[in-house]
């Protein structure tokens, strides 16, 4: 069997470094790609696009010899809409959805709205926020050279995850397969809206970054799940 792309979004102000370790994770049947999103690490100069929409168009464009051939999208978080609003156009434009679509504490797209905005104007509300959906231990918030690197980023991210809204409800021909935090208040409430496929759902204990402690067992699953979509296929 070839390998399997797997296309790696990002949680809101995470970049490849954070999800470099996965690549161990996964077998030699997959290759693994981890999307960057502007204003981070390489890409620091890179300005955000105006709109989840408009940074789904850049990474189609980036990716797009990737997702011509047989490929898998998982997304945490954020990373999920985004993935989302891309595999509508692999499905659209190269009538080429993902093999499986996998979401990971993250709600369904028509859910996805960062409702916080506002927190972001105050010192309190924005440290609260960055605990809350940044990922970010209480002692790093006393790190200046930290706080000035990883502030910016996560506040554009939540920012534009701010604005996403979606109402189409455009579904993924393809299987989705959602990796949940039992301690999350992410819910699978809306995603079976979003494939014709009976939706697959697997709890993992944890809070919203349940990911960090379940690396193996996850990229066990999406291993599995990829490799079963394969034979399927009969590719």
């Amino acid at each position: 069997m070839n390998k399997i792309a797997v296309v790696c979004f990002p949680h809101a102000g995470a970049g490849r470094l954070y999800y470099s370790r996965w690549q161990y994770a996964f077998n030699d049947a997959v290759d693994l790609h981890i999307v960057q999103y502007p204003l981070r690490e390489q890409r620091m100069q890179t300005p955000m696009p105006a709109s989840i929409g408009a940074l789904a168009e850049d990474v189609f464009t980036e990716f797009e010899e990737v997702f011509r051939g047989p490929y898998a999208i998982w997304g945490h978080s954020m990373g999920s809409a985004i993935g989302y609003e891309v595999a509508k156009r692999c499905q659209e434009r190269l009538a080429n959805p993902p093999m499986t679509f996998f979401s990971s504490g993250a709600a369904a797209p028509c859910r996805a709205t960062f409702t916080r905005v506002g927190d972001l104007d105050t010192a309190e509300g924005f440290r609260d926020v960055l605990l809350r959906y940044g990922g970010v231990r209480a002692e790093y918030l006393q790190d200046k050279d930290f706080m000035g690197y990883f502030a910016p980023i996560i506040e554009a991210d939540l920012r534009l995850l701010g604005a996403y809204q979606d109402a189409t409800f455009e579904p993924l021909r393809c299987p989705i397969v959602l990796m949940l935090g039992r301690g999350d208040t992410v819910t699978a409430e809306e995603w079976q809206r979003y494939t014709e496929h009976p939706l697959e759902t697997k709890e993992f204990d944890g809070g919203h970054f349940f990911l960090d402690e379940h690396r193996t067992s996850m990229a066990s699953l999406m291993e599995s799940k990829v490799q079963l979509a394969w034979q399927r296929s009969g590719a």
